[in-house]
């Protein structure tokens, strides 16, 4: 099982939340989304793999507090 990582931005840079495994996903989306709204949009998410590639990311400040999932190029 691979091992996924939380990161956060609130003031211009990512800090890591935490790491987590990757069946346990939608627990941290969840999670995530429903800090991003009591934060009225101020923070954005984003799930990394251990190489760091962005794999999905939640913006709030483009007006939705959906996740978007990324491809890596």
């Amino acid at each position: 099982m691979n091992t996924l990582h939380l990161k956060a931005k609130s003031r211009g840079s990512w800090t890591n939340v935490c790491p987590f495994p990757e069946d346990e996903i939608s627990y941290v989306q969840a999670g995530a989304e429903g800090i991003a709204r009591a934060a009225a949009g101020a923070v954005s998410f984003k799930i990394t793999d251990d190489k760091g590639v962005t794999l999905h990311s939640l913006d709030p400040r483009h007006g939705s507090y959906a996740w978007h999932a990324r491809v890596a190029s």
